[in-house]
C-alpha cells in the first residue's frame, strides 16, 4: 500500500493504549477547530496531558495568548526546529506523567511532532514539511517513557474516511442525506469565518493584473482539478482571462481522483509554467498543500515573477510557502475530508470569480454574450 493511501487509513490512538498525551499545535496554523477534536478524544480516553505551541520561533509572541484564550489551555511555547523550550516540557513530562507511561504525541500534519520526539530521544527521523511525511503509528523508547508518533489526522476506522461525515446514528436514508448536506454547509460556514479577508485580497490581486494584460491560470490534482476547472469555466462564462491545467485524464479522471495520478510528476509543473508570464496569477489549489505538481507550479511560477495564490486547508506546507497569497479553507476538524474540503473551496471559487466579475463589470447580458457559440468555417470531412 502507498503512503498516499496508508496515510489515510490509520487506527485510532486507542488501540496503542497511551496513558498520557502530547498535543502538538502548529502555530503557524493552529487549526483550532481540529484541535478541539483532540482534546476531545484525550478527554475520552481520560488520560492526562500536556499541550505545547510549537513555531514560536517563526510567529508574533501575541498569537500565544490569543490561542491559549480560544482553546481555555496554558501552553508550553517551544521550537523544536531551534530547541526552545523543550528542557522546560522534559520538567512537565517528569511532573506530570508517570515513569513507564506511553505518551501519543498528537497533532495535524506538520506540526512538528516527529521533530518533537527526535528533540527528545536523540534519533534521526525522517521529518519533512510534505503533509504525511509520517504514514504509520512507530513507536519509540525515551528513558523511563515509550513515545508513539502518529499520522496528522484523529479517525475512527468505523466511520467513512474521504468524506468524515458520521452516519452512524443515522437510522434512514433521509437522515444520511441531510446530515451530509448540513456538514457540507457547516464546513462553508467554518470557511467563511476566517476566508473573507484573503478572498478579497485575491480578487484586489486579479483585477489589477487583469487590467495590466495579464492572464490567470489555475491548477489541481483530482477533487482539487474539479474545482479548478470549475472556476476557469465561472471565469470564461464572464470573460476573463482564464487557463486551466490539472492531471486530470479525460475519461480517467475517476482513476486521477482516487488514486492520484501523475501528482509526482515534475514534468507536468514545468509544462504549466510554459503559460506563464512574469505579473500573471497562478492559483494553486491543494486540500493537503502538498500535492507535488501544484506546489512545484507555484514555486516555478514565483521564479517567474508570477502572482501566485494558494486555495489549501493546510497553509504551512510546500505549497503554502510558495504562495504570495493564502486563502485557507476551515472544513475539516475531525480529520480527513476531501468532500468537504471540495465543497468549502468550490465556495472559495464562486466567491474569486464572481465577485471579480462583478468589480469587471460584467452583467448578466454581458456574461451570456461570453457563453454564445462562436462557429467558425472548417473544413469538411475527408480532408487531411
Amino acid at each position: 500500500m502507498s503512503n498516499r493511501v496508508a496515510k489515510k487509513i490509520t487506527t485510532p490512538f486507542q488501540k496503542f493504549a497511551p496513558n498520557a498525551a502530547v498535543l502538538v499545535i502548529n502555530m503557524i496554523d493552529p487549526q483550532v477547530s481540529t484541535m478541539k477534536v483532540f482534546l476531545e478524544a484525550i478527554s475520552t480516553a481520560k488520560i492526562p496531558f500536556i499541550a505545547i505551541a510549537n513555531k514560536m520561533d517563526v510567529v508574533k509572541k501575541t498569537k500565544l495568548a490569543e490561542i491559549e484564550k480560544t482553546l481555555g489551555l496554558k501552553l508550553t511555547p517551544t521550537s523544536t526546529a531551534k530547541g526552545t523550550g523543550i528542557k522546560k516540557l522534559v520538567t512537565q513530562i517528569e511532573k506530570t506523567f508517570k515513569k513507564g507511561s506511553k505518551i501519543v504525541v498528537l497533532g495535524v500534519f506538520n506540526s512538528g511532532k516527529t521533530s518533537l520526539i527526535s528533540c527528545l530521544t536523540g534519533n534521526d527521523l525522517e521529518i519533512g514539511d510534505l503533509p504525511g511525511t509520517t504514514s504509520e503509528f512507530t513507536k519509540h523508547k525515551w528513558g523511563n517513557y515509550t513515545l508513539i508518533d502518529t499520522v496528522g489526522q484523529l479517525i475512527d476506522i468505523s466511520k467513512p474516511m474521504m468524506v468524515s461525515v458520521d452516519l452512524s446514528d443515522c437510522k434512514t436514508l433521509d437522515n444520511k442525506i441531510e446530515r451530509i448536506l448540513r456538514q457540507d454547509a457547516e464546513g462553508i460556514l467554518a470557511t467563511l469565518e476566517i476566508a473573507v479577508p484573503s478572498i478579497k485580497k485575491g480578487v484586489k490581486i486579479l483585477k489589477k493584473q487583469i487590467k495590466a494584460g495579464k492572464k490567470i491560470i489555475v491548477t489541481g490534482a483530482g477533487a482539487s482539478a474539479l474545482v479548478a476547472m470549475e472556476m476557469a469555466g465561472q471565469g470564461m462564462e464572464t470573460g476573463l482571462p482564464i487557463l486551466v491545467a490539472t492531471n486530470n485524464l479525460a475519461e480517467a479522471q475517476p482513476v486521477s481522483f482516487s488514486k492520484g495520478i501523475a501528482e509526482e510528476e515534475g514534468a507536468l509543473a514545468r509544462y504549466i509554467n510554459f503559460m506563464v508570464n512574469q505579473g500573471d496569477v497562478v492559483i494553486g489549489i491543494s486540500a493537503s498543500g502538498g500535492t507535488g505538481f501544484v506546489y512545484d507550479t507555484l514555486k516555478r511560477a514565483k521564479k517567474k515573477k508570477a502572482i501566485t495564490i494558494a486555495i489549501t486547508e493546510n497553509s504551512d506546507t510546500p505549497m503554502g510557502k510558495a504562495a504570495n497569497l493564502i486563502i485557507k479553507s476551515n472544513a475539516k476538524p475531525e480529520g480527513p475530508s476531501s468532500s468537504k474540503i471540495q465543497v468549502a473551496h468550490l465556495a472559495i471559487g464562486h466567491a474569486l470569480i464572481i465577485a471579480l466579475a462583478d468589480e469587471q463589470g460584467i452583467t448578466a447580458d454581458g456574461s451570456i454574450s461570453y457563453m454564445l457559440p462562436e462557429k467558425v468555417l472548417t473544413k469538411k470531412m475527408g480532408i487531411k
